[in-house]
């Protein structure tokens, strides 16, 4: 495993003294903040700290530090040059920063995917086909690393050769959720881990509307794939709009309840997505630049602009293998007379093929 980016003497001081100053009883973020605002610095700040509450001998212990090396993780305080300064526009800051991979990836253009982790399996093809035109086309792809929309995003990326930033909800050292335990190290290795907790932190409740501020500050846009009218994908929002991020939403059916919150976002006035293969049209309509080649890459397997809008829900779930229009209508969260309906439109138009026992295919 590769080390982490070298520090300078300053930046390593400021480690030392921002980690003590985490094991100040009490003090917390915020009160690490107002006093490195006050003094300039976190060996200042801990200065005063110290003379105030004789703590001055609190040290992180030295193995905490050289397994962070060891592991290739780069520890970056507020008071860095090298602070993501994305981060710099938010009222809160974290003020330690926790990165492992490519560190390149903080620079570049970005856009999240974020959604429900009990997406359906139209969403998780959608946010899979949005994630792999953008990191396709050159945009990292930034979520937050959880079961559903996020993971289908960093996969998409991964898939089409791009980047990716999963943002996390706990330390480094604790493997969340369980099932992404291999995403994560190929993640580590070919895009960037952000984490502001320190590495035993546990995935806390109240630790993923804070990572979700981070996911809308590392991005220039935020779209939102099936998300419920409760969804923390709608924090991510709220918070891109305080940042003055470009805000984006996929339509859902209104009989997914996991749609409710993405639709309201749309009466709201973000902008719609009408089909995933179209984000990067979207996004140029937004003063977005791409290549020529990648609005309209050679050898897409995304639906053809021929198919139907209205059809193109059904057409997404089919494949090469045969489905019944039960399954169907589960998959993309649709009555079965629709199903049945589109499946016929599909099969007249050439778009879809029937097989023995009533069961469909791509065309």
């Amino acid at each position: 495993m590769g080390s982490g980016v070298t520090l300078t003497d300053r930046e390593a001081g400021e480690v030392r003294a921002f980690l003590r100053l985490k094991g100040v009883p009490r003090l917390g973020d915020r009160g690490i903040r107002e006093l490195v605002e006050a003094h300039g610095s976190g060996v200042e700040a801990l200065e005063v700290t110290g003379t105030q509450t004789d703590l001055l001998e609190i040290d992180p212990p030295a193995d905490l530090r050289d397994a962070l090396r060891e592991n290739g993780v780069t520890v970056l305080p507020m008071t860095s040059p090298r602070y993501p300064q994305a981060l710099l526009e938010l009222t809160d800051p974290p003020p330690l920063i926790f990165l492992k991979g490519d560190l390149g990836l903080l620079d570049g253009r970005a856009v999240a995917i974020v959604g429900s982790r009990r997406a359906t399996v139209v969403g998780r093809r959608a946010a899979e086909t949005l994630a792999g035109l953008l990191g396709g086309a050159g945009v990292t792809v930034v979520s937050g690393m959880a079961l559903g929309i996020d993971g289908a995003a960093h996969r998409g990326a991964l898939g089409a050769g791009g980047a990716t930033v999963a943002v996390l909800g706990s330390g480094f050292g604790v493997s969340y959720p369980r099932a992404h335990k291999a995403l994560s190290h190929e993640i580590a290795g070919k895009g960037l881990l952000v984490s502001e907790f320190l590495p035993d932190e546990p995935a806390l409740p109240h630790h993923f509307p804070k990572r979700n501020r981070i996911i809308a500050a590392l991005s220039q846009a935020v779209i939102v794939v099936e998300a419920g009218k409760k969804s923390g994908a709608l924090i991510t929002v709220d918070h891109g709009l305080d940042l003055g991020r470009d805000v984006l939403a996929l339509p859902g059916s209104v009989e997914n309840p996991q749609a409710e919150g993405t639709n309201a976002l749309l009466r709201e006035g973000a902008r719609v997505i009408p089909d995933p293969v179209q984000i990067l049209d979207e996004l140029t309509g937004l003063g977005w630049t791409f290549d020529p080649a990648d609005l309209h890459p050679a050898g897409s397997t995304s639906p053809s602009e021929d198919v139907p809008a209205d059809l193109r829900r059904i057409w997404t779930v089919l494949d090469d293998t045969p489905k019944s229009a039960e399954e169907v209508a589960r998959a993309a969260v649709i009555r079965l007379p629709d199903a049945l309906a589109g499946l016929s439109a599909l099969e007249l138009g050439g778009w879809a093929l029937q097989r023995p026992g009533l069961r469909f295919q791509r065309g």
